[in-house]
C-alpha cells in the first residue's frame, strides 16, 4: 500500500462502498427477513444481557452514573463496540473471499478490509435510534457535552480500522486467526466494563485485575469516555479521551504498517 493520491484514496473508498453495498445484498440474498439478521441477532444478544444485568447491577451503578437507566448505560458504549466486533470478527476472511481481486495489478487492495464496514454501520445507526427511543422513553436526556461523542466515535473507528488491516492481513499467513479472533473479541467484551461498572473493579482490590480491564484496555477509556460524554459532562471527558485519541492513533498506524508490510506476499500466498 504505496503512498496514495487523493484521486486514488478516493477512487479507493468509492469502491470499497460498492463492495460493501454488494456485499450487505449477498450475505442475505437467500434469507426471509435479510438484513434483520445484521441488526436482530446482536440485539437480541443485548436484550438478554440487559435483562441479566439490570437486575444485577441494580443499585450499584454508583457514582455519576446513579441516575442512569441500565438500559442507556449498557447501550452508549455498546453501540461504538458493535462497530468494532463486527468488523474485526469479519476481518479474517476478508482477503480470502475477494481474493479474485487481489491478482489484479490495478485493483486498490487497501480497500477490501473497509467492506465489512457497510452492514456494521447499518447495525450501529439502528441502536443509536433505540438509545434515542430509550431517552425519551425514560426522560434522560443528554447533557451539554454530548457533541464530544462524535469525537469518540471517530476514535473508535481509527482503532477498528487499525484491527481489521492488522487482522486480515495477518489471517493470509495464520489462517487460524479466523478462529481465533471471535473467541479473543469475546474476552475484550467481558474485560471491557460495559455490563457493569468501573467502579466494581476498582473496588476489587485486585491491582492485576484493575491494570487489565482499566489501564491496558483502550476500550475501557471508549466506554468511559462515551459514557461521560453524553450523561456527565466535559470535565471529565477529557483525560479519558486524550489517552483514546493517542490510542486510536497508534492502532490506526499500526494496523497500516503491517498491512503495507505484509501486503506484497498476498498473491503468493492466496
Amino acid at each position: 500500500m504505496k503512498s496514495l493520491s487523493e484521486r486514488e484514496r478516493v477512487s479507493g473508498l468509492r469502491l470499497a462502498w460498492m463492495l460493501a453495498k454488494r456485499d450487505v445484498r449477498n450475505r442475505y440474498a437467500n434469507s426471509y427477513i435479510g438484513l434483520a439478521w445484521s441488526v436482530g441477532v446482536p440485539l437480541l444478544y443485548s436484550l438478554i444481557n440487559v435483562m441479566v444485568f439490570s437486575i444485577l447491577m441494580r443499585g450499584r451503578m454508583g457514582g455519576d452514573y446513579s441516575r442512569i437507566p441500565f438500559t442507556l448505560f449498557y447501550f452508549v458504549p455498546f453501540s461504538l463496540w458493535s462497530l468494532f466486533q463486527e468488523v474485526v470478527n469479519r476481518s479474517p476472511g476478508i482477503l480470502r473471499e475477494y481474493s479474485y481481486l487481489i491478482t489484479k495489478i490495478a485493483f486498490p487492495v487497501w480497500a477490501l478490509p473497509l467492506v465489512p464496514f457497510a452492514s456494521a454501520i447499518l447495525s450501529q445507526a439502528i441502536i443509536w435510534v433505540i438509545i434515542v427511543f430509550l431517552m425519551f422513553m425514560q426522560h434522560t436526556m443528554p447533557v451539554g457535552s454530548v457533541w464530544m461523542f462524535t469525537l469518540i466515535w471517530a476514535c473508535s473507528v481509527m482503532i477498528t480500522v487499525g484491527a481489521a488491516y492488522a487482522v486480515s492481513s495477518l489471517s493470509i499467513f495464520v489462517p487460524d486467526l479466523g478462529q481465533l479472533i471471535p473467541v479473543l473479541v469475546t474476552i475484550m467484551f467481558w474485560l471491557t466494563p460495559i455490563l457493569y461498572p468501573a467502579s466494581l473493579v476498582q473496588a476489587s482490590g485486585a491491582l492485576w485485575v484493575r491494570n487489565i480491564i482499566m489501564s491496558y484496555n483502550p476500550f475501557y477509556y471508549m466506554t468511559e469516555a462515551s459514557r461521560q460524554a453524553v450523561f456527565v459532562g466535559s470535565t471529565e471527558v477529557w483525560p479519558s479521551l486524550a489517552i483514546l485519541a493517542a490510542t486510536s492513533v497508534a492502532w490506526l498506524l499500526l494496523g497500516i504498517y503491517i498491512f503495507r508490510k505484509l501486503q506484497r506476499g498476498f498473491a503468493d500466498v492466496i
